[in-house]
This record gives structure tokens, C-alpha cells and sequence, in this order.
């Protein structure tokens, strides 16, 4: 079995407060792995270091075979890393079209720029609707759909989505988890996701992890987690 992602020994905080104790972690290739955990667990700070967006203090990370510790978000995204952050990371300002636009900007290629657009909205059908608006006039649940179009434009190998449900309605919660398992089937994208919605979350999961206050209490079959009790114990 080939190893998208590897994480040995990651240590992370903010100053001297330690929010990533030491995590030892690992992403199959072509699969899709959940990470769970209560409101500071630190499954946000992890994500933001894997990405680059936050200092690694101790550990390793590699993509692949390729160690990317401490390597800054562009060189991420441009070897196939992207990452969709919490509340809808889009650029409010401009149009649909030009966030998917943006959302290229590794790709030099335009026939290929031209070709995963139209993926995007086959995808998102309400996207090509509404290409022209701006995204930040769009709905909660269109923005999210937006910020994981963003994200297909550099045909990412892994990508990671933090809380993609945060506040959707529950319809629109079901829709991007479809959406997040179709992108893993048709395109072979490897995904971590992070969630706290752990009903909508676990279905679509080939394997589970769970944080507690900067560590890793639990990392196999997503199943045990379906049982209310068990999982109360862990958060």
C-alpha cells in the first residue's frame, strides 16, 4: 500500500502554547480518511502545518515520497497539495469564474485550465449558473462548492478540507459530502478530511482518527465510531 501522506513526530503551537503534541500519522494513497475531534483538539493547527501555514517546531511531513516540512503553501500547491480552509475560502470580490481562474495559476496550459473549469461546473452545475457573480453574494453551501472548485483547478494528487460542513444546512452538508467522495472516485484525489459532523462524515470514510487536546487517541475502522457511546468516550 503507497503512502499519500506521512506525518512523523509533528510538533506545532502558537508561541510557547503547544497545540500538535508529537502526531505520528499516515494517509493511504486513494482513499479518503477522516479526522475527527471536539473544538480545540488541534486538528485546525495540524492541517495549517501540514500546508505550511503554520511553523512546524519537531517532526516531519512527507507528500509522497517528497519531504515538504515547513515548505511553503505555493511550492505545496504546486506539487499537487491543496488545501480548502474553513469558512468558505474564496475571494468575495470576484466572479465565480475568475476565483476558478485564480485557482490555476500553476497551470500554464490553458486547454487544460479550459478543461478542469468545465469539470468544475459539471460537478457544481449552480457554479456555471452563476459564473458571473461574485462569490462573496453567493450562498453559504455555493461558496463551499466554490472553495473546493478552487482547489480541483491545480488537479491536486491530495487534498485536505477542513470542516467543509461548518455551517451548511443539513441538505447542503449531504451535497458536499457526495461531492467529496465523487472527487476521490472519478479523479483519484486522496482526501483527509476534517470534521466535527460525524454523522454525515463517517460514510464516506475508509478510515478514522481521532484527536484529543493535541494527540491522536484513535487512528483505524471508522465503524467503532458509529456507536454514539464510543465516540462520546473519545471527545
Amino acid at each position: 500500500m503507497s503512502i499519500a501522506l506521512k506525518v512523523s513526530g509533528l510538533v506545532a503551537g502558537y508561541g510557547k502554547k503547544r497545540v500538535v503534541d508529537g502526531i505520528d500519522f499516515e494517509v493511504p494513497a486513494g482513499g479518503i480518511v477522516l479526522l475527527l475531534g471536539h473544538n480545540g483538539a488541534g486538528k485546525t493547527s495540524f492541517a495549517r502545518a501540514l500546508f505550511g501555514l503554520l511553523p512546524i517546531e519537531a517532526g516531519r511531513v512527507w507528500l509522497g515520497e517528497q519531504e515538504i516540512t515547513g515548505r511553503s503553501p505555493a511550492r505545496n500547491v504546486a506539487s499537487g497539495f491543496a488545501f480548502v480552509p474553513q469558512g468558505h475560502g474564496v475571494f468575495r470580490t470576484l466572479s465565480v469564474a475568475d476565483n476558478l481562474e485564480l485557482g490555476a495559476f500553476v497551470e500554464n496550459d490553458r486547454s487544460k485550465l479550459d478543461e478542469r473549469r468545465e469539470r468544475v461546473f459539471s460537478m457544481f452545475p449552480i457554479l456555471a449558473e452563476r459564473r458571473a457573480q461574485l462569490a462573496g453574494t453567493l450562498s453559504g453551501g455555493q461558496q463551499q462548492m466554490l472553495a473546493i472548485g478552487i482547489a480541483l483547478m491545480h488537479a491536486p494528487r491530495f487534498m485536505l478540507l477542513d470542516e467543509p460542513s461548518i455551517g451548511l444546512a443539513p441538505n447542503l452538508v449531504d451535497k458536499v459530502m457526495q461531492s467529496v467522495a465523487e472527487i476521490n472516485r472519478t479523479m483519484g484525489t486522496t482526501i483527509l478530511i476534517i470534521e466535527q459532523n460525524v454523522k454525515a462524515s463517517l460514510p464516506i470514510a475508509q478510515r478514522a482518527a481521532v484527536f484529543k487536546t493535541g494527540q491522536k487517541i484513535y487512528d483505524g475502522d471508522p465503524a467503532p465510531l458509529a456507536d454514539p457511546v464510543k465516540l462520546m468516550e473519545m471527545f
